[in-house]
């Protein structure tokens, strides 16, 4: 295993970071608690050290199965968790709220599902345009003060964002979408974090099932997947009229990583930890058998003209997407209802 700082002053985690989004078991097709706990046993075995969660994910469900799944091994982790994002029941959506007292309120809910009394790195989710920044940031310093948390990041911050954040406490990472189909960040965000010693946290690593090299071309989502309307954080990745070009792209990756003997997703993995500022990519595993091929990545060598190959077809891709971009204002959760 490969372990890299979180930032300048973060804790040492592994490379290879454990997605628990689809842990939850809603919005991202159906998962087996038994199986996730398997998977994350057996991470553990193969050196993995950082297991990200949100109470977003399945409204505190990830959190609760990554908590049992994690008792008796608190001292050997870095758990990173979320704040920010709250489900309006009303409105069926998820929608923003930083405000301190919702920012305590969840902690406390996090800290109560995890089943610990201190989380390792707490993130704001979303930023929330309804509430200041430095009044989320001083709740997050109390918070770090008494204990409840030890290091403090943000999650889909803007460099601006990130500036006001920091104005108050420093911040070690910043959870970012970053993978061969999607480079919004690596021209303002990723440079900015690598001058401000600021970790990347990659998420979607393997653009959410599209470079696992077995993805279909008609994905059959599930009535309440969060992918089923086509797009992932306003790129239009799933939707029927790119997705053919965009797997043809893929197929290309496939043919590179095959003349290496490795897979479509280790050489995308491998992609993404190819950034120096990159200190995790999180992989969003469902099962034990997941885990290994994965972990094999990291030791991988790649003659730089077989990557080469494999990022001009998806930087292809990418622009193709990226030109049909959904207006920023309508990625992520909605705004509260004030």
């Amino acid at each position: 295993m490969e372990y890299r700082t979180l930032g300048e002053h973060g804790p040492k985690v592994s490379a290879l970071g454990f997605g628990c989004w689809p842990m939850g078991g809603h919005r991202y097709g159906s998962t087996d608690d038994g199986e996730e706990i398997s998977a994350v046993q057996r991470a553990l075995d193969a050196g993995v050290t950082l297991f990200d969660t949100a109470a977003g994910y399945g409204t505190g469900h990830s959190e609760e199965v990554l908590g049992r799944a994690l008792k008796g091994k608190w001292n050997d982790v870095v758990v990173v968790t979320k704040t920010g994002i709250v489900w309006a029941e009303d409105r069926g959506i998820f929608v923003r709220d930083s405000r301190p007292a919702a920012i305590r309120g969840q902690c406390e809910e996090s800290l109560r599902a995890l089943g610990t009394d201190r989380i390792d790195v707490y993130l704001i989710h979303w930023p929330d345009p309804d509430t200041p920044i430095d009044e989320t940031m001083r709740e997050m310093e109390k918070l770090r003060d008494e204990g409840k948390i030890g290091y403090v990041g943000v999650s889909n911050f803007s460099t601006g964002q990130m500036d006001q954040a920091r104005e108050v406490l420093p911040i070690v990472a910043n959870q970012v979408g970053y993978h061969m189909l999607d480079r919004r960040h690596a021209e303002e965000i990723i440079p900015y974090c690598a001058d401000h010693g600021i970790g990347v946290m990659a998420y979607g690593s393997l653009a959410h099932g599209v470079l696992t090299g077995t993805f279909d071309v008609d994905p059959n989502f599930a009535d309440d997947d969060w992918r089923k309307p086509g797009y992932a954080f306003g790129l239009p990745l799933f939707h029927p009229d790119f997705l053919a070009d965009t797997l043809e792209a893929v197929d290309e990756v496939t043919l590179a990583a095959s003349t290496v003997d490795l897979t479509t997703a280790q050489l995308a993995l491998r992609w993404v930890l190819n950034e120096p500022a990159v200190s995790t990519a999180l992989v969003g595993f469902r099962n034990s058998g997941e885990v290994d091929p994965a972990v094999l990545a990291l030791e991988a060598s790649i003659p730089s003209v077989v990557m080469d190959g494999a990022n001009a077809a998806t930087l292809d891709a990418y622009r193709r997407l990226h030109a049909a971009e959904q207006p920023q204002d309508s990625i992520g959760p909605g705004r509260r209802a004030n």
